[in-house]
């Protein structure tokens, strides 16, 4: 059997399919006759542009799973949510404090950020389930659960300008809301990211420590926009020594950057493109 990904929102796209790009990520995956949001993009317009343009049915998605609480990648839930027809409540998975009031620093500013709260009529259309721990979303397809900041020896993914609101304070947000989903594929693991803030390295030692088994690819958004080159060379060097150089499709915060400087350490048949349309087929 075999499963499929699918990107639904990033900020670039495949040409003449009538796709939008955006800031934020979304993957759909099909395994078998069950479907899975990963995600859902910053605007619901756009979002609903594309799955509308993928021919995805909203009414046939089994389950959402958020890989964290920024609105680039929760934004769209509520039009996901009105455009949803049937009557049974669509479960959302997430780590516990998903919801948390989240911020951008810009100067002196604080701009809100976090998931947005549907109303009351959209809410019921939904059911969230916290979940701190890993657990099955499908069968052979996980989320990684919470990786702690004991479990981040590596350099995270996180941006210096992230905050978020504790007792009532502002403060350096860790994002401690991080997941990430893995798919066991017949030739090895498959790490979906959504910005992997806890960090890719991190999140690569999580998989491997689950599962035991060697990564295949690393597919979605890694947040190495702040990251120097230098620090994008040890993660290649990790990657090649400890994880037999995973196949690549990164987009959204990896940034530019990181990625074309991937491309020439690995060569192209290593890191490809991954846009708003790419389709990944893995068996399963």
């Amino acid at each position: 059997m075999n499963a499929k990904i699918v990107n639904v929102y990033n900020d670039r796209v495949l040409p003449d399919k009538g796709l939008k790009g955006g800031w934020g990520d979304c993957f759909h995956i099909t395994f078998g006759e069950k479907k899975v949001l990963f995600d859902a993009g910053y605007k619901g317009k756009i979002l609903m542009n594309n799955i509308r343009a993928l021919g995805i049915s909203v009414d046939e998605v089994d389950k959402l799973v958020l890989s964290h609480g920024h609105r680039d990648h929760t934004g769209g839930l509520p039009g996901l949510l009105e455009a949803r027809t049937v009557k049974t409540p669509l479960p959302v998975i997430a780590h516990p404090v998903v919801s948390e009031p989240k911020f951008v620093k810009i100067w002196l500013f604080y701009f809100r950020g976090e998931l947005p709260r549907p109303p009351p009529k959209l809410a019921e259309r939904m059911a969230f389930q916290p979940a701190r721990e890993p657990i099955e979303v499908l069968p052979n397809l996980y989320t990684t659960g919470e990786i702690p900041i004991v479990e981040r020896p590596q350099k995270p993914g996180i941006a210096k300008n992230a905050f978020h609101q504790v007792n009532g304070r502002r403060e350096h947000d860790d994002v401690i809301d991080d997941l990430s989903l893995i798919l066991q594929a017949k030739t090895g693991l498959v790490i979906i990211t959504g910005c992997c803030h806890a960090g890719l390295l991190n999140t690569c030692a999580k998989a491997t420590k689950l599962f035991g088994q060697k990564i295949e690819a690393i597919v979605g958004g890694t947040h190495m926009l702040e990251y120097s080159k230098e620090d994008v060379d040890h993660v290649a060097d990790v990657l090649e020594k400890d994880y037999g150089t995973p196949t690549l499709y990164l987009n959204h915060c990896t940034g530019d950057d990181a990625i074309e400087q991937l491309r020439a350490r690995f060569g192209p048949q290593v890191v490809h493109d991954c846009f708003v349309g790419s389709e990944l087929t893995f068996d399963v």
